[in-house]
């Protein structure tokens, strides 16, 4: 599980609603930011300035879907920052003041009356979030994950239809069997070094295919197309029963023969080595697979939130158990607790390997946030979600709309920020003091 908290929502409620800095100051705040940056390239951190970039634009994506569904659906959206704390850079345009904020954290959009009991003028009372339609909250709250899957899927069909397919080729052969007579591949001249293409005029895709065949086949010749070096040819085996077969005066029993209680062929091929190509993959099947893709990871992820926030995972965390610590591939990072300096640790480590690693990795950190942010609870988008849908179903037809009220769920609320804060910390000190193997070899 990689652990980010949005907290945007909180401030979409408390945010103030302060004047915008000068130009100068909002300049000079911006080309300090930059200046930074630079010097963090200079100094050879530009992996990690390309991945703290990286991360910021998914928070900014994330608060876009936000601000566009609100502005679309009509709401009064006064504010749109990326990261807490005191402003670097800000501009108005209209009635919205966009800007950077020094700590980032997370971000957030102001949408006028997201709480029942907010003061607002009486002018701005028909596009305030709480006056909306129904559909119109539910998209507006659930915009910003729904912003981060549609990213892991653009995401993964960039990455499978750029990368191509990896399709078995041949089957190389490492060593020939040394049986107590003359084995059927010595007798065809097969040698250490020769790839199978073919099996029986069949181009090969697996390495199964050329196994289960010669098992199949005592006493039938088997015609291989054989390829050593530039050259091709073709040489017919008769595969022997390996029950009779004796080397060093012990039988023959090769893996995957248990299931072949009548006999089971072999041509004295002690070893066999894949080999692939790269093959251009189709829009359509890299639009499928991108879909399988993400729906795998969507389903790990689930499972690594579900332990993580179960009583056995909260107990490892509060013994500081970076369980589990081993992750020998970006999706496996998905059942680890991360915070943000995990996050982009990682993520540098990824794009320092090469771009299909990273953004492999921006798949995985972008199905998290989406699925965190998703919890039914406050102050994620996922409890303004469940309030919409409460508030929908106690409304009756014909009736005012029901307005829940929001004080009532301040302990659960307070309980689950506390729950989400220890996971922030506890995650911020694992991956300090025990930071995950990095899963990335040149």
């Amino acid at each position: 599980m990689l652990d980010h908290v949005d907290l945007e929502e909180v401030s979409t409620e408390v945010a103030p609603t302060a004047e915008p800095l000068s130009t100068a100051r909002g300049l000079a705040g911006l080309g300090g930011l930059c200046g930074v940056a630079v010097l963090a390239v200079v100094a050879g951190y530009g992996w990690t300035v390309l991945a703290i970039v990286s991360i910021l634009t998914l928070v900014l994506l994330h608060e876009l879907g936000h601000f566009a569904t609100a502005k679309w659906t009509g709401m009064k959206a006064t504010q749109f920052f990326v990261g807490f704390g005191p402003r670097l850079w800000s501009f108005r345009r209209g009635e919205t003041e966009y800007g950077i904020k020094a700590l980032p954290l997370g971000g957030y959009v102001r949408i006028i009356g997201f709480t029942a009991d907010e003061v607002i003028d009486p002018a701005d009372a028909p596009r305030s979030y709480m006056n909306q339609a129904f559909w119109k909250r539910i998209l507006v709250s659930s915009a910003g994950s729904l912003v981060h899957f549609l990213l892991a899927l653009f995401l993964a069909f960039i990455l499978i239809w750029a990368s191509g397919t990896s399709v078995t080729t041949g089957a190389k052969l490492s060593q020939i069997a040394n049986f107590s007579g003359t084995s059927p591949a010595a007798a065809a001249g097969l040698t250490a070094g020769d790839v199978v293409k073919k099996v029986n005029g069949v181009p090969l895709t697996s390495i199964d295919e050329l196994t289960s065949t010669l098992h199949s086949s005592v006493g039938k010749p088997v015609t291989l197309t054989i390829e050593r070096g530039s050259n091709r040819r073709e040489v017919t085996v008769t595969p022997v029963d390996g029950r009779e077969v004796l080397i060093a005066g012990k039988p023959y029993v090769p893996e995957g023969t248990t299931g072949f209680s009548n006999g089971y062929g072999v041509i004295g091929i002690a070893g066999l080595e894949v080999e692939t190509a790269t093959v251009a993959t189709s829009p359509i099947s890299a639009a499928a697979r991108s879909g399988s893709f993400v729906w795998s990871l969507t389903t790990q992820t689930v499972q690594g939130l579900a332990e993580r926030l179960s009583p056995t995972g909260l107990a490892q965390l509060a013994q500081l158990d970076p369980h589990p610590s081993t992750a020998t591939s970006p999706t496996a990072l998905s059942q680890r607790p991360t915070s943000i300096y995990g996050m982009v640790s990682v993520a540098t480590q990824a794009a320092s390997v090469g771009w299909q690693p990273f953004i492999e990795l921006l798949i995985v950190i972008n199905v998290a946030i989406g699925l965190l942010n998703m919890l039914p609870m406050l102050p994620l988008d996922g409890g303004h979600v469940a309030i919409a849908l409460y508030e929908r179903i106690r409304t009756r037809r014909g009736q005012p709309h029901y307005r829940a009220n929001l004080a009532k769920l301040m302990p659960v609320t307070y309980a689950f920020v506390a729950i989400l804060s220890f996971l922030v910390l506890s995650s911020l000190y694992l991956d300090i003091v025990h930071p995950a193997p990095n899963p990335f070899t040149r």
